[in-house]
């Protein structure tokens, strides 16, 4: 049993788990409505007027989440001449370099752009109204709150820590169901892929041109603790590809970044990376596959199914470890 300091402090973690599970939840379901109701929005042409990355002079890794595009467009909408800087739903997340230059990228300044804009309020306006880049992160975190919730919650209700028949805590059966969650999103996320390299084959097509296809050399430091040395630092050096392609959809101007659907590949060895963007020059004509809702979606390989693999072991992955783990529990705690 819990005495009476120990169910207060319980019930207090119990209350502001379930106040946070309800935010986080509540934030979910307004974006999702939010990005529903943006999809019919008023569409005016607007001009990309700054296109650049916030990021500190100096950091200690590119692996960091220190850096954040500013993309800023100018529009007319209500008789008046107006100026946002909103991409997404929910607004830009700080990210790493690379990932924030690639999306500054698909917007160089001067280039003319579709601008989604509220009918109700000329003011709100967006560039992707079907995109949101921490959705996935807030559902992750509502199911994390949900379990602690309900976990603590119960806690509270019965006056004591839960455990199973052997004295094993109930609570720590969330691990392992949070890790099985991980790989049911993985197969979703694999599926969805799938899906969208098949859908794309069917996609219009317009004439494009490799306007820059370079290597990136991220250095990521990477951090040994030891309980009786000093702390070590090792410094990884990773590769990728770096390749922009634009093209015109009714006169409208976009900037491509992805050859295909099974992301950016990242690479140990320079040689590998320098390999990959070879295969298409500045000045080259290639062409575009784009979605005909969402013309700045776009592909030049929809048929490719290099990397399409990661997330499917990412689920294997889950699925054994989460699996041998659970199972562990459930003889431990139960037999």
């Amino acid at each position: 049993m819990l005495d009476a300091q120990g169910l207060m402090w319980t019930q207090i973690a119990a209350g502001v788990s379930v106040l946070l599970f309800g935010l986080m939840l509540f934030a979910l379901v307004r974006m999702r409505g939010r990005m529903q109701a943006a999809r019919h929005w008023d569409k005016v042409e607007g001009i990309i007027t700054v296109s650049t990355v916030d990021q500190p002079a100096t950091h200690v890794s590119d692996d960091q989440n220190d850096a954040k595009p500013v993309i800023r467009y100018r529009y007319r909408a209500g008789g008046e001449e107006l100026e946002s800087d909103k991409i997404f739903v929910g607004g830009i997340a700080m990210t790493t370099r690379v990932l924030a230059a690639k999306l500054a990228g698909r917007y160089p300044v001067g280039a003319h752009v579709d601008v989604h804009v509220d009918p109700a309020c000329p003011a709100e306006a967006l560039l992707e109204p079907a995109a949101a880049q921490n959705v996935a992160a807030l559902v992750a975190f509502t199911i994390v709150f949900g379990l602690i919730a309900a976990t603590l919650t119960a806690h509270s209700l019965a006056g004591h820590v839960l455990y199973a028949n052997n004295g094993v805590p109930l609570f720590a059966f969330a691990l392992p169901i949070i890790v099985l969650l991980g790989g049911v999103y993985c197969v979703a996320e694999y599926v969805s892929t799938r899906r969208l390299a098949s859908a794309s084959l069917r996609w219009p097509t317009a004439a494009g041109r490799i306007t820059h296809s370079d290597v990136i050399e991220e250095i990521v430091e990477e951090k040994t603790d030891h309980d009786d040395k000093p702390t070590t630092s090792k410094l990884q050096h990773r590769y990728q590809v770096d390749l922009r392609y634009a093209y015109k959809v009714d006169k409208r101007d976009f900037i491509g970044t992805e050859v295909n659907w099974g992301g950016t590949m990242i690479s140990g060895l320079r040689d590998v990376a320098e390999q990959a963007a070879a295969k298409y020059h500045p000045g080259q004509n290639v062409k575009v596959y784009y979605d005909p809702e969402r013309p700045g979606h776009a592909v030049l390989e929809p048929a490719s199914r290099e990397g399409a693999l990661g997330p499917l072991i990412g689920a294997v992955v889950c699925a054994i470890v989460g699996g041998i783990f659970l199972t562990f529990l459930i003889k431990v705690g139960f037999a």
